[in-house]
This record gives structure tokens, sequence and C-alpha cells, in this order.
């Protein structure tokens, strides 16, 4: 006799439950599986919808855009036409019209940029005091040219002489020594140029300030705005006197 086959009758109970089991957990994960999935479509549906809308709007917002131009070009023709300037040449300005009429309006509401104001230095007037010294008449009249204290000029002097000297009660300068006026004048020519003069537009209308902090001297110019820092005045040679002698030896003694 054939082996007989088991039936369904035959399998026990526990692991018919056990396989029913087995079932619902596979179908339950792919379902689970399924939903996930919807999710993400749903997620990039929503994506996809959002881009398409802020495309749309950007469109809309250019086609208003250009409508609004189109508008205000017919706006402007229409008013063009309506009120017509026949001196109204618009563009056709060249740049020599241009360049003319910034200049008109420069020289009329600044005459003083063009019209430059030319300064004349008086020479020096020098006279004998004696036989061992000499004196400057007009020394105030041209430290009031030149828009500098006589304290400074005098300084300068001193130094580049070598010399001593002293300022009388009718703001004189008295110098010891015998000089010639074309020297002074060429020391008086070498003090505008380092001291007076501005370097960049040449213009004798300018002031010697002192900065406090870093105790420079800065030459400003009125006209351009520029500034420069100056040396100071350096002591040069001082020629002992029999008083300057007889001091030091008092104070020895």
């Amino acid at each position: 006799m054939s082996e007989a086959e088991p039936t369904a009758s035959s399998v026990p109970p526990e692991e018919e439950a056990d396989i029913a089991a087995m079932l619902d957990l596979s179908k339950k994960k792919k379902k689970g599986k399924k939903k996930k999935e919807s999710k993400k479509d749903s997620k990039e549906k929503s994506e996809k919808k959002s881009e398409s809308t802020e495309d749309g709007e950007d469109v809309a917002d250019e086609s208003a855009m250009e409508d609004q131009k189109a508008r205000l070009a017919e706006e402007i023709e229409a008013f063009d036409k309506e009120f017509a300037d026949e001196h109204d040449r618009k563009a056709e300005y060249s740049y020599n019209d241009l360049l003319d009429r910034v200049m008109d309006i420069l020289t009329s509401n600044n005459p003083d940029l063009i019209t430059k104001k030319r300064r004349v230095m008086k020479p020096p007037q020098l006279t004998r005091v004696g036989t061992k010294k000499t004196l400057w008449v007009n020394y105030q009249e041209i430290c009031t040219m030149m828009q500098r204290p006589a304290e400074h000029v005098f300084q300068f002097f001193m130094a580049e002489l070598g010399t001593e000297g002293s300022i009388d009660g009718s703001q004189r300068l008295v110098i010891r020594g015998k000089y010639v006026p074309k020297y002074i004048e060429s020391l008086l020519r070498k003090y505008i140029v380092e001291y007076v003069t501005c370097q960049m537009c040449r213009s004798p209308n300018t002031e010697l300030t002192k900065d406090s902090s870093t105790r420079l001297q800065f030459v400003n110019c009125k006209d351009c705005g520029s500034n420069r820092s100056v040396a100071a005045i350096r002591t040069g040679y001082h020629a002992t006197s029999r008083a300057d002698r007889r001091a030091a030896r008092n104070a020895k003694g």
C-alpha cells in the first residue's frame, strides 16, 4: 500500500495559529510600507504644487510690471504731445555744451576760483645801526603779509644767520652783524618756500598750526584744503659774546 499524504485535518491547531499570525504580520508590514510610500508621494506632490504656484506668481508679477511700464510710457508720450516744449532738447547735449554750462555756473557763483589774487612781497628794507648791527625796518609788515607770527620768523632768521638779535618797540628786527639786503631776501625766499607756500596749488594763502598732542607744525592751505607737516626750526651757531663769557665765569665762581 502507498503511504497516505497528510491532510489539513492532520496539522496540529497550534501550528495553524502560528502560520496565521505570520501571515497577518507580513500583511501588516506590506500595508505599513504602502502607507510610508503614500506619505512620500503626497509630500512630493505638495512640493511640486507649491513650486508651480510660485512660478505662476512670478510670471504674474512680471507681466503686471510690464503692463505698468507700458502704461507709464504711454502716459509720458501723451503728456509730451499735449505739453510740448520747444526748448527741450532732451539728450541732444554734447559733452562740450555740458562742460561750458558747468564752467559758467562755477564762475558765476565762485569767481575767486578762476581769478587768483597775486600777492606782491615787498623786499626787506635794511639800514645800518652803528658799525656792528643791521636794522630790518619793514620786518613786521612782511610778517603780516605772510600771515606768520613775528616770533617764528625771528627764530628762523637767527638760526640761519647764526647770530643774535631782538625786536624793538617799533616791531623792527635788530640783527647783530653786517648784512646786505640780497642775502636777507634769499633767506626770506627760503622761509616762504618751507613755511608759507602750499606745495599742491602754490598758493600763499596758508596758516601755520601746531598739534598739541604730537607737537608737530602743519601748513594748512585755505584754497585747496591740503596740509603738510613742516620741520621744526633748529638753532644754529651761537656766537658767544663778552657778556656770555662773563656770565659763565660768574656761574662757575
